[in-house]
């Protein structure tokens, strides 16, 4: 996964809507929960675009990766940011390399 700006906005998306999603299910319930994560991801995706703007490869690298630990679990989500391409769509799994 590549670092740069509209790969954190991705996954920072990708987080968030599943966040939204499981503040739903929970409804009434699950507001603190959402809020915190919420929180934290908005948190996360702001300083990962500092650092890719400061051109703080590790730092930016680093951050992304805690993105991606925040997404981990929704994994088998097909909207998963690492189960796509760069161009965003499912990788063919008939391909030499690609990811299923």
């Amino acid at each position: 996964m590549s670092v740069d700006l509209q790969t954190g906005v991705r996954v920072y998306q990708f987080i968030t809507d599943r966040i939204d999603e499981r503040r739903r299910d929970q409804y009434p319930d699950g507001r603190e929960e959402h809020d915190t994560d919420w929180i934290a991801a908005h948190d996360l995706e702001k300083a990962f675009a500092e650092a890719v703007h400061a051109d703080e490869s590790g730092t930016a690298e680093h951050l992304l990766q805690q993105l991606r630990d925040m997404a981990a679990p929704w994994q088998d989500h097909p909207h998963h940011p690492d189960n796509h391409t760069d161009s965003r769509r499912q990788p063919d799994s008939t391909v030499p390399g690609s990811r299923p």
